[in-house]
């Protein structure tokens, strides 16, 4: 399988003190990856970092070309994550949120897809739950049909139902040749089990002492 993810030297800074650090990483084209780590750990980080929604030193590569700039712009390059970083898509209705950044065909498929999000396709977007917020923001991400697809905890706080959707959109991605990043707090949510764990910032793969993961 060729290399479709490269993070080399990933470093994010917070109040003068380093809060993540990632030596190396190397994921191949479908490939799902599951990331574990505590509350605290740094997940939300890691992923906010690899979408460009906060500033952080290092190489971040899809298909062996660099990732700079927002995360509209990392987006149309490739990378797509959806983090829990507490904001709520606003100022727009649930159909129009997912045409802002999908490719053609997909929106519709989208809200096929995600029935909880079909039946509020006209609904203001800032009136949905928080767990349809979720489900929004994931079905956002795919709606780009990415070839990096990054879910921070995706299932945490949905119905049975949503999260089993999830888990197998995760695979489906996979089954396409796309790259799948899935950070998580809970192992059993988690589609597979955990190659890696995220312990203050620093990656280890999980049943060894290594911190710099090839």
């Amino acid at each position: 399988m060729t290399e479709r993810l490269l993070i080399d030297s990933l470093r994010v800074r917070r109040g003068g003190q380093t809060v993540l650090e990632i030596d190396s990483l190397h994921v191949a084209g479908g490939e799902l990856v599951v990331i574990s780590g505590d509350a605290g750990s740094g997940k939300t980080t890691f992923a906010a970092a690899l979408c460009g929604a906060i500033d952080a030193a290092g190489l971040i590569a899809v298909d062996g070309k660099p990732l700079a700039g927002p995360p509209s712009l990392r987006r149309r390059a490739g990378l797509a994550c959806a983090f829990r970083d507490g904001e709520r898509i606003a100022g727009c209705t649930v159909a129009e949120a997912l045409h802002l950044g999908a490719a053609a065909g997909r929106a519709g498929e989208a809200l096929d897809r995600f029935p909880q999000l079909g039946t509020r396709r006209h609904i203001a977007a800032h009136l949905l739950s928080g767990g349809e917020q979720q489900l929004l923001q994931v079905a956002c991400a795919w709606a780009a049909r990415p070839i990096v697809l990054v879910l921070d905890s995706p299932t945490v706080g949905l119905a049975d139902d949503a999260a089993s959707t999830l888990t197998a959109l995760a695979r489906e991605e996979v089954e396409r040749g796309a790259t799948v990043l899935w950070f998580e707090a809970d192992r059993r949510a988690a589609p597979d089990p955990p190659r890696y764990r995220l312990v203050r910032g620093s990656l280890e793969l999980v049943g060894e002492s290594a911190t710099a993961p090839e």
